[in-house]
């Protein structure tokens, strides 16, 4: 066998290896990317169980706020002599004459409704309706930030997960938007 018949098969043999060796690293890369799209996945839907449970958590809370007040109130109607439910009716009334409720809430957050609520109403009587404003606001506004964290983190997952399928690591965008719908489909959604 001659020097240039070696070369040629050395030559050959190394491409061979190279060709085998790119595919390996290629499959490599896709099966990393598959299982990055399954993770990202099952903790998508942990987001989702989370925003769901935030609608409770803060029921909860409101409900805790408002049996303070109402507790509050029994306290005031006991001092006063007034009734729970003229004492109530004040409040309720104090609120639509300042116009607070209605004043452009479509465009205001909760939080800050109730917080103009609070901050409005801080002296003597009217110090009740304030500490509830308060409490109210905050709760709205820890449930707007949890809200907002979360389904910021779900859409960075989202993209993470639309990036390691475009490497092959999971359904297509087209395969997606069907299992999307399946989903929304199940759920009632659609």
């Amino acid at each position: 066998m001659s020097f240039v018949a070696v070369g040629v098969a050395l030559s050959a043999a190394s491409f061979i290896s190279g060709a085998a060796s790119s595919e390996s690293a290629a499959k490599s890369k896709r099966k990393q990317a598959r299982m990055q799209s399954d993770y990202l996945g099952q903790q998508m839907a942990k987001v989702d169980e989370s925003l769901s449970a935030l609608d409770p958590v803060k029921q909860s809370k409101l409900d805790v706020a408002q049996a303070s007040y109402l507790q509050d109130i029994g306290d005031l109607s006991a001092q006063t002599g007034q009734s729970k439910e003229d004492l109530q009716g004040q409040f309720q009334s104090m609120i639509q004459k300042s116009g607070m409720a209605t004043s452009g809430t479509a465009n205001v957050k909760a939080s800050q409704m109730w917080r103009r609520i609070g901050s409005s109403f801080g002296r003597g009587q009217q110090g009740l309706m304030g500490r509830l404003g308060e409490k109210m606001g905050a709760i709205e506004e820890w449930y707007e930030s949890e809200k907002a964290r979360v389904g910021s983190e779900k859409e960075r997952m989202e993209h993470q997960r639309r990036l390691a399928a475009s490497k092959g690591g999971g359904p297509s965008t087209m395969q997606q938007m069907a299992i999307d719908v399946k989903k929304q489909m199940a759920q009632g959604g659609g």
